[in-house]
């Protein structure tokens, strides 16, 4: 009797250890996985080439409208299809980068994030990809002129520990140029949050890489890691039927791009998305742009005027006394 009442007691103890264990690993040590065991980072749905277990991710959840895009050829790319916690990846084994990447993010998820969440910052080689179609961290280094890793799913769109680590999977990253990344390209991932925490419902964010030299593209490290001559990230609103994109080259600069239509954006790239109806909603957003930068513009005309009269004025008045 005492022997059952003891074997009892010590299994009780022992699952209330197993689980403030599995806790607080999945509190602080994802770092760890990350070095060690880069896999256990995904369920068992997420270790398979499919996007069938994310298909909430994609919008009207139709990954095929999302992803066959007009060059993206699977027997010519090597494509891989790789779900996460709160992205998915269109892979190539040929350019050993994503080649684009899906999100849904809401300003309820954005609210919500755990507190305290820090960057993971630790790249690792995406162990669901093939040896000979990934990258390495060490790919990055020592290139000239320099390129950073550059995340398609931001860091910063994460909303739990796990997603955070999975960012920094090198299927999520491509070489940018270093001003670009820390530049304009960081503002626009701040600007798009920003938006998203004032609009209302699920917002979908569509980041892509264009290889306009195609097998000529510039390519880095040892594993021959493309380089996209542009990149683009395109946001897209279902509850109000607003899309519009960003599209710039992957060079320096400091200039943040103005957000096009989705029209000027497939005759300037060829790319389109199938989810994407032809409407006039693109236009209206485009048209909205403009018309703040107009308004923008004769607000700091009219005020400079008022200013300079003021002036003027006042100079007139010291001169006569």
């Amino acid at each position: 009797m005492k022997f059952s009442f003891y074997l009892i007691l010590f299994s009780v103890c022992l699952n209330t250890s197993l689980v403030f264990a599995k806790g607080n690993l999945n509190d602080i040590n994802y770092s760890e996985i990350v070095k060690k065991r880069p896999i256990e980072l995904y369920n068992n749905n997420q270790k398979q080439n499919s996007f069938d277990s994310c298909t909430d991710l994609f919008p009207k959840e139709n990954p095929k409208k999302t992803t066959e895009l007009t060059y993206f050829k699977k027997f010519k790319w090597g494509i891989r299809e790789l779900c996460s916690d709160n992205f998915a990846v269109l892979y190539a084994d040929r350019t050993k980068t994503p080649l684009l990447v899906i999100e849904k993010l809401s300003a309820k998820q954005l609210k919500n994030k755990s507190e305290g969440l820090q960057r993971t910052d630790f790249f690792f080689s995406d162990p669901r990809t093939p040896t000979n179609g990934r990258a390495k961290a060490s790919d990055y280094k020592n290139v000239h002129p320099s390129v950073d890793r550059g995340h398609l799913a931001s860091a910063g769109n994460a909303i739990t520990p796990r997603g955070m680590a999975q960012t920094f999977a090198l299927s999520n990253i491509f070489p940018q140029d270093s001003d670009n990344n820390r530049g304009p390209w960081r503002k626009i991932e701040a600007d798009v949050r920003k938006y998203i925490s004032r609009s209302d419902g699920d917002i979908y964010i569509l980041s892509g890489l264009i290889f306009d030299k195609q097998e000529n593209s510039v390519k880095v490290g040892k594993n021959k890691v493309w380089k996209p001559s542009r990149i683009f990230k395109l946001v897209y609103n279902p509850n109000e039927e607003k899309v519009w994109v960003y599209l710039m080259k992957n060079e320096s600069t400091s200039i943040v791009p103005t957000p096009i239509s989705y029209e000027k954006f497939v005759d300037e790239t060829g790319v389109k998305f199938g989810f994407i109806d032809n409407n006039k909603s693109s236009n209206e957003i485009s048209d909205k742009i403009s018309n703040e930068k107009d308004i923008l513009i004769e607000n700091i005309k009219s005020k400079l005027l008022e200013f300079l009269k003021n002036f003027i004025q006042t100079l007139i008045m010291k001169i006569f006394k």
